[in-house]
């Protein structure tokens, strides 16, 4: 019998109880780690007590603090939190020490092989980063995330960037293959929360629930302790929206000049795990921009498209800030990405999906933080040395190492599985009864 953990996680949740059903039938024992009350409540009915760790603040600040003797930088971990960075720090610390300790026991005691979960919230990372300090514990964190192109597909990533693949080779490819460029399908499903978002009911919905407390718990650690601290950040969200929709004028691809460069760096999403956790040290993007266009020529114009599920995020001194400089544009969020592609010359991002699409276009893409496309041929890392050290020019020039599409393609694809990594919520196909066993044949592989 094998005895792997899942980390509980809003709607991924149940999207995990079948999968572990279906490892069930395979000798594979399933243990939860689980901060949500509601849901701890909800899987002690499907599962022996004594398989899951509830780590609810009070239930682990009222245990023996006993420090580990391993650098999981902290400091880190609560910067780059959501909610932790608004807490106390007191109890902020206190738990990520105690929770460490407790981590320990619970995979040492139960003999684990593999953690699966998320890496956005810092009790997460605070795990992933002690697996892999605590070699003796002969214990690997994965986390089972859509490789974004093609769709319907997903690999094993054992980093907290998500940039490097459990290579598996589980088949091999007889041939050429090669990964054609496709619209992610998350971004469908991003553009109908945008339309929820604007719609009155959604936002009635919101004010019901602050007033009635809906679905709070002030011991879960994803959630604000204060409630009002909620309050103000949707607050601003709503007015944010409203500025942008009625103040912030953005230009469209046909009033773009046609004798210049174009160069693309697509905005993210913020609080969001692809800036705030995988992009850290680059999660400022207003410096971002500025850093950009402090490099490019000035026959270079920089196109800055806002995420459209962003919308709210950011207030008006921001997009004010953008238009200070020269030869800067804020493009139309509307306008189609692959277009903008077709126009530019180079494309900037933290970790986006942008970068992915334009090597797969033969274009060049920059991203600040280390992504598993970065594998591709003009498809490079950079950091702020480079900025220092090198022209626009000579970037273009060192951005030519990297393998072709094909080799890529080939690579990518016997190292990935099919199915939907996601959530019961945010694609309801995740949950479907054939999706779920292409989940757990792949689940299945990994482990054994």
């Amino acid at each position: 019998m094998k005895n792997i953990c899942f980390i509980a996680n809003y709607y991924k949740t149940y999207v995990f109880v079948e999968i572990a059903n279906q490892l069930k039938e395979h000798g594979i024992n399933s243990y939860w780690i689980i901060p949500s009350k509601k849901q701890f409540q909800e899987l002690r009915k499907e599962f022996p007590e004594e398989q899951l760790l509830y780590i609810g603040k009070k239930d682990i600040l009222k245990l023996e603090k006993n420090p580990l003797p391993f650098d999981l930088k902290l400091n880190e971990l609560i910067y780059g939190d959501r909610v932790l960075k608004y807490e106390s720090k007191q109890w902020t610390y206190d738990y990520l020490q105690i929770l460490a300790f407790e981590y320990y026991g619970f995979i040492k005691r139960n003999n684990l092989s593999h953690i699966f979960g998320e890496i956005t919230w810092a009790h997460e990372l605070l795990l992933h980063r002690l697996t892999l300090k605590a070699k003796e514990l002969n214990c690997e964190f994965l986390n089972p995330h859509t490789i974004r192109i093609p769709n319907r597909r997903f690999a094993f990533f054992t980093d907290e960037f998500q940039s490097i693949i459990k290579e598996v080779s589980i088949s091999s490819l007889s041939g050429q293959y090669k990964i054609e460029i496709e619209k992610p399908s998350y971004l469908k499903l991003n553009d109908k929360i945008v339309a929820r978002k604007s719609s009155i009911r959604y936002n009635l919905t919101l004010l019901k629930n602050f007033v009635l407390r809906t679905n709070q718990d002030s011991n879960d650690p994803t959630l604000y302790s204060n409630p009002f601290t909620l309050f103000k950040i949707r607050s601003k969200e709503i007015l944010n929206r409203i500025v942008f929709n009625y103040l912030i004028k953005e230009k469209s691809r046909k009033e773009l000049p046609e004798d210049l460069n174009f160069i693309l760096f697509t905005l993210h999403k913020q609080p969001e795990a692809s800036i705030d956790v995988l992009g850290r040290y680059y999660e400022n993007q207003i410096e971002l921009i500025k850093n950009i266009w402090r490099i490019l020529p000035m026959n270079h114009i920089l196109l800055v498209k806002e995420h459209s599920n962003a919308i709210g995020d950011r207030s008006i001194s921001f997009y004010r800030e953008i238009k200070k400089l020269k030869n800067v544009y804020l493009i139309n969020h509307r306008e189609d990405s692959h277009k903008l592609l077709d126009i530019s010359r180079a494309v900037f991002t933290v970790s986006g999906t942008i970068a992915y699409e334009a090597a797969l276009m033969g274009k060049y893409a920059f991203t600040f933080a280390p992504v598993f496309f970065n594998r591709m041929k003009h498809c490079m890392e950079v950091s702020w040395k480079d900025f220092r050290t090198n022209s626009f020019e000579d970037l273009l020039n060192k951005n030519q190492s990297g393998v072709g599409v094909d080799i890529f393609s080939k690579w990518l694809m016997e190292n990935s599985f099919d199915g939907i990594m996601s959530d019961s919520f945010g694609d309801p196909r995740s949950i479907k009864e054939q999706n779920i066993q292409f989940l757990s044949e792949a689940f299945t592989k990994i482990i054994k």
